[in-house]
């Protein structure tokens, strides 16, 4: 069976509501500086990180996956037990003593989906977190996905995945402000896909000193998420394919979508079938997380995954 390795942040999260918009807030508040103060609707704990996200989307999907992380102490508490309960093979998510704490990222929400976000790394930036080539069943690995992390762990693991012939997924997300041009331009090179949201797209285009066509012209895969508007494949051709976002009647929570468009894509790459489709497979995952309360909560049926498929996109179930 082929393997999907996610090297990602292994993160507690402390999740937020606000019930109302950031625009609305700003309209009738105008914010002065950075200072801004939420009454928020809503406040929890929550399973995450990118990484760690996205890797239990593909296993809800029933793909085989590897997830390697560095943790602080605090994964004793609950995480652990949670990936056990799941069946998820951990053995690459080593525990560093010296860290009392794993990644976390706060994360407030609007009605709209409008997100503020803050990350610590914690234990996620641990020298003792493996190397890719060092794990065993590394054979197995048919494809990697690189999740948000500092830029030095990225590369580092880029070029040892590079040197194994794995292709690579090259997914920035909130840390790509700090990535200076020489490490995207390596990055980009060593990689076969590149996903990011609308705003990571223009961020990359200015930090890489590089435009959308010459990005285009190195022969990627590239996948811009749009939210609610849906997603971008861009073929070799640089011309955008629009596959809308799947709608749903109960919506809870935004937070992780992304995460979870990323497992159904690669998913449907697994399954040998086009962009297109692939994109269609993300969107109907991120839907799923949508009407969770929780990143790591939402179950899917392949019964039910399937009829949910064709009636969202009036076409039968890729085969």
């Amino acid at each position: 069976m082929s393997t999907v390795m996610v090297c990602g942040s292994v993160a507690l999260d402390l999740i937020g509501r606000y019930s109302g918009s950031f625009h609305d807030y700003q309209a009738k508040f105008p914010v002065t500086g950075l200072n801004i103060s939420l009454q928020l609707a809503q406040l929890r704990t929550s399973f995450g990180g990118c990484g760690l996200n996205i890797a239990y989307g593909l296993h809800q999907l029933g793909i085989k996956v590897l997830p390697v992380s560095a943790a602080g102490r605090n994964f004793d508490d609950h995480y652990r037990q949670h990936l056990q309960a799941l069946g998820m093979d951990i053995s690459n998510i080593i525990i560093d003593p010296d860290y009392a704490q794993c990644a976390s990222a706060v994360l407030i929400s609007d009605e709209q989906g409008n997100q503020i976000t803050a990350f610590h790394a914690g234990a996620a930036v641990s020298p003792r977190r493996p190397l890719p080539s060092t794990i065993q069943g590394i054979e197995t690995v048919t494809l990697a996905v690189l999740a948000p992390e500092d830029a030095p762990i990225m590369l580092r693991q880029a070029r040892d995945l590079a040197q194994l012939g794995i292709p690579i997924m090259f997914d920035p997300g909130q840390g790509l402000t700090e990535f200076v041009q020489a490490d995207l331009a390596e990055l980009l090179n060593l990689c076969r896909y590149l996903i990011v949201n609308s705003h990571e797209w223009q961020i990359l285009q200015h930090n890489a000193g590089m435009d959308a066509a010459t990005i285009l012209a190195g022969n990627h895969q590239v996948i811009v998420t749009h939210g609610a508007e849906g997603v971008d494949i861009y073929g070799a051709n640089g011309i955008p394919t629009r596959i809308q976002a799947v709608a749903s009647d109960c919506a809870i929570d935004s937070t992780g979508c992304g995460d979870a468009f990323r497992a159904g894509y690669i998913y449907g790459l697994l399954g040998g079938w086009s962009p297109e489709i692939c994109a269609r497979l993300g969107c109907l995952t991120a839907v799923y997380n949508l009407e969770s309360d929780q990143t790591q909560r939402y179950h899917i049926s392949h019964e039910a995954f399937v009829q949910r498929y064709e009636q969202a996109f009036d076409r039968r179930f890729p085969a």
